[in-house]
Parts: structure tokens; C-alpha cells; sequence
């Protein structure tokens, strides 16, 4: 179990034209982690892999009034591609992942603030890699995901916070794992891409949950296959779709498209300026959409430092800062400030792989 204690380092300001940064540290480097806004404005950082792709242990908290971390209370399983899902009581839900000694856990943890509880109810299967949507009833719809080297997931369950309960609720039409799932404005949930295993096909299949039927419809097609891509709700009502890996296409997408629920067409959006994944894409307060890092494949495979942001007013995307470390499977978290937080990640250059502790601040 990797634990790493150290004195943090001094907050670092840089300004860019139109957007400001600042860098701190967390206690350890990790990838493949969650970062959960909660009810106070801290931020609860879980999971992970560190270096050398081992487990990463302990829990932490950043403070943004003061720019730190500090350590958080101890978990009960270390974690990666878990989900971690704020519910409205201001309890965070920590769900299923890849777990010690290396496989997927069915189980789920929640942090009341003070502690994590472990809750004796088990989703239906084992997932990691899954999606968690919070519906606007209050309850977590956990949707997919992969049993390592097994198989891929159709099968979904509701967690119902009034009960700390798990229930099965209605198959997707496909099993799909690094999937994309994004709640709309009327309350049913756009489930995008994702892989199948085996075979490891990536999917253009989109489907809609319908929360009061507790079922899959399907949403049509996208205009590319793509998985460990973005989903973004635009203050418009449309999905932002960015980036994402393609199987048949054998490369990274710097492509988007925009799905309209009130058509429910997808119609090509303003490329990006580079192809990634395992990416972020933020909504802001003011309506842009901030993108930060991802992994682009072409070439010599590299991960990439570069932001872009995204006005919907003018339909087209605009150079951000550079993060200071390349990263993707990284975290991106809206702050109560409107800034956001990035923090961790997975660095590729040159046929080496290194794991930041970088947290850093964008302030728009």
C-alpha cells in the first residue's frame, strides 16, 4: 500500500490571458482516482494508482481557501476506476472499482463527512470502469462497466440513498464499459460510446434511461465510435460530445458532436485542436466548457498539457494554458468559486510513464 506524507509546496501563481493558475501538491501521486466536491467546499480525493501501478492508500482532503492538502480519514478498500457520486444529504457515495489482490469489487463505502461506512448492501456484479449518475429523484443510477478480463457489462443498478440499498434496474441494449452517461434536463440519462470485451470494439450506440419506467430506449447512433470520451450537459440543454478512442478508426478523436435532446439527433461539432482521451471537459459557470489534457495516440504516443475552451456562443474551441505536467486519467472538479481544480494523472512521454501529485487551480 503506497501512503506518501510531505510538507506541501508554496502556492504558485501564473497568470495567462484570460485565465490564471495556481499549482500545489497532493500527498501522493495517483491516476485513475476520484475528486468529489463536498457540501463545505473541500474536496475528497480516493483511490487510485501510483507508481508502478500499485494501489494507492489514505484519503485526502484540499481546502481551497488555503490551497493544501491534508490527509483524509482511512478508507475501507483502496480503489481505482471507482465512481464517487455527491448525494444531496451531502454524503459521498464510493462505488465497486478494481481492488487488492487485482480484481472487481460489487461493494460501496459512503463518506458522512466525518468517515467512510461501509454498507452491507452489494451492487447486482462487480464493475469497474462504470458510469454513476445522480438522477434529480436523489437516487444513483450505476450503469455498465468491466469485470476485469472477463467480460463487459449491460446490466445496471439504482442505489437508493434513503435505504443504502442496491437494486437491478432495466439492461442497456448494449454492455459498454469507458462509457460516457449525462443527466438531462428532463430527468432521463444519455449513456454514450463505451467498449465491449471481449473483442474490445468501441460502440457508436447511444441510449437513453428513462427514470420512471426504470428502461432503455435507444438514442440512435453517434457519428463515430468512441470510448473513454466526454459528455457535457450545455446550458442549452444539448450533450458536448469531445474526444474518445476509436477502434475502427484505430486513433484518438480531436472530433465532437453535439446530441439534441429535443430532436434526438447528434450533428458534427467544431473539432478540437487535439485528438485525446482519458480527458476532461468541464462546464463553467458562464457556459464555456473548459477541456484539460488526455491521451493522444498518433505519432509517438503522448499525453497532452494543453487546454481548450469552448464557447457555444461562437461554436468554435480557443487555446487555454498549458497545464504544467502533461496528464490524463487525471481529475477536473468546479470549485464553489467558479475555478477548477485539476489534479493527478498519468504522464506518457517517450516511452516512459511517470504519476503526478500536481493539483492545480484554473481560474477562468
Amino acid at each position: 500500500m503506497l501512503r506518501i506524507h510531505r510538507r506541501l509546496s508554496a502556492a504558485l501563481l501564473i497568470a495567462i490571458p484570460g485565465l490564471v493558475w495556481a499549482q500545489a501538491q497532493m500527498l501522493a501521486p495517483r491516476y485513475a482516482h476520484t475528486a468529489t466536491l463536498l457540501a463545505d467546499g473541500r474536496i475528497l480525493i480516493y483511490g487510485g494508482l501510483g507508481p508502478g501501478d500499485g494501489f494507492v492508500g489514505g484519503t485526502e482532503i484540499f481546502n481551497p481557501a488555503t490551497n493544501q492538502c491534508s490527509p483524509g480519514p482511512p478508507e475501507h478498500r483502496c480503489r481505482a476506476f471507482h465512481t464517487a457520486t455527491a448525494l444531496p444529504d451531502g454524503t459521498v457515495l464510493i462505488a465497486g472499482g478494481f481492488i487488492r489482490p487485482y480484481s472487481t469489487s460489487r461493494t460501496a463505502e459512503l463518506f458522512d463527512g466525518r468517515r467512510f461506512v461501509f454498507l452491507e448492501a452489494k451492487m447486482s456484479a462487480p464493475r469497474e470502469l462504470h458510469a454513476a449518475t445522480l438522477l434529480a429523484d436523489g437516487r444513483v443510477l450505476i450503469s455498465g462497466g468491466f469485470v476485469g478480463g472477463v467480460r463487459s457489462l449491460a446490466g445496471c443498478d439504482l442505489f437508493d440513498p434513503t435505504t443504502h440499498s442496491f437494486r437491478p434496474t432495466g439492461d442497456m441494449r448494449n454492455s459498454r464499459f469507458g462509457h460516457a452517461a449525462c443527466l438531462l434536463d428532463d430527468g432521463r440519462v444519455l449513456v454514450s460510446g463505451g467498449m465491449q470485451y471481449p473483442g474490445e470494439g468501441t460502440l457508436a450506440e447511444a441510449e437513453l434511461y428513462d427514470p420512471l419506467s426504470g428502461r432503455f430506449a435507444t438514442a440512435g447512433r453517434m457519428l463515430a465510435d468512441r470510448s473513454r470520451h466526454t459528455a457535457t450537459l450545455l446550458d442549452d440543454g444539448r450533450v458536448l460530445i469531445t474526444g474518445g478512442y476509436s477502434a475502427t478508426a484505430g486513433r484518438q478523436f480531436a472530433g465532437t458532436e453535439l446530441f439534441d435532446p429535443a430532436t434526438g439527433t447528434f450533428t458534427g461539432g467544431p473539432d478540437m485542436a487535439e485528438p485525446r482521451m482519458d480527458h476532461t471537459a468541464t462546464l463553467l459557470p458562464d457556459g464555456r466548457v473548459l477541456i484539460s489534457g488526455g491521451f493522444n495516440g498518433q505519432g509517438e504516443p503522448h499525453t497532452v498539457s494543453s487546454c481548450e475552451v469552448l464557447d457555444p456562443e461562437d461554436a468554435c474551441f480557443r487555446p487555454g494554458p498549458h497545464l504544467p505536467t502533461a496528464v490524463h486519467e487525471h481529475k477536473a472538479t468546479l470549485l464553489p468559486s467558479g475555478a477548477l481544480l485539476v489534479c493527478g494523472g498519468l504522464k506518457i512521454a517517450g516511452g516512459s510513464k511517470h504519476v503526478t501529485s500536481d493539483a492545480v487551480t484554473i481560474i477562468p
